[in-house]
């Protein structure tokens, strides 16, 4: 098993002070704020949580960050396990609560009849999907369910958008062939991108600080200035590129954000 530390997940949690490290559901008229971004975020939790069917009582949270759809699971009554290869959310969430922890990636888990759902909240975009729903499958009770919420790329998607995510198409398609049925879907794209609005608005302003912090510096030592710039060249070029992956207009034109509950034929 190898284990990682998503560094920009520590990002989020320890320097921004994110619990959850999701995207959010917004309203309308949400400023663009870390505190109305937390709010979002909580009612997207809320949202999985009204949508789970009511046979269920165990559940195993795939990606489970840093447990706290987890615990507030556990305060409903649900009897919940989390799975993580990540092992600074291992340590978060062994150190604050008490449930069975699976450090690894879904594809080696093997586990079998033992769960009513699985939620896989932006996690499933990570697993291939043959192994998402051979494991899912063997793992569930009979009948169980499996809870996905996550972005997909669309059809004829380009640039940076287009390497991260499962094709949808195929996704939906593989549903049928892993013997799953659809319960219920819901397009969530245009109440989720303005989480990816705030991201940019933030990398924006600290880009700002940056150069006028150096302005001074540039003034003084433009020979310096210039051959830092060429030396650190595809370094900018690739920081502008990830840029894109923050624009929500080509987000939407790219991807598209879903809900997706699937049941386990008997």
């Amino acid at each position: 098993m190898s284990s990682k530390n998503d560094r920009a997940l520590r990002f989020y949690n320890e320097v921004l002070g994110l619990e959850r490290l999701h995207y959010g559901i917004w309203l309308s008229e949400d400023e663009l704020s870390i505190e109305k971004l937390k709010e979002a975020q909580e009612r997207y939790e809320n949202y999985i949580i009204d949508n789970i069917p009511e046979n269920v009582k165990t559940i195993l949270d795939v990606g489970c960050g840093t447990g706290i759809l987890t615990k507030r699971l556990i305060s409903f009554g649900y009897h919940v396990e989390g799975l993580s290869p990540d092992i600074h959310q291992k340590r978060i969430f062994t150190e604050n609560i008490s449930a069975p922890f699976h450090h690894l990636a879904f594809e080696n888990f093997s586990k079998t009849d033992q769960y009513d759902c699985m939620i896989m909240s932006e996690s499933a975009q990570y697993i291939s999907i043959e192994k998402l729903f051979k494991n899912a499958k063997r793992s569930l009770k009979k009948n169980g369910y499996l809870m996905i919420c996550d972005y997909f790329v669309l059809k004829n998607a380009s640039g940076e958008l287009s390497k991260s995510g499962h094709d949808y198409e195929a996704f939906m398609d593989h549903i049928k062939n892993a013997e799953f049925t659809i319960v219920s879907e819901d397009d969530l794209t245009e109440r989720v991108t303005k989480t990816l609005d705030l991201g940019k608005n933030f990398v924006e302003k600290a880009l700002l600080a940056l150069e006028i912090g150096t302005e001074k510096i540039r003034d003084r030592h433009p020979n310096i200035s210039r051959f830092l710039l060429r030396l650190f060249k595809k370094k900018i070029e690739k920081f502008n590129q990830q840029i894109q992956l923050l624009d929500s207009c080509e987000f939407i034109k790219n991807k598209t954000y879903r809900f997706i509950l699937m049941q386990a034929n008997s």
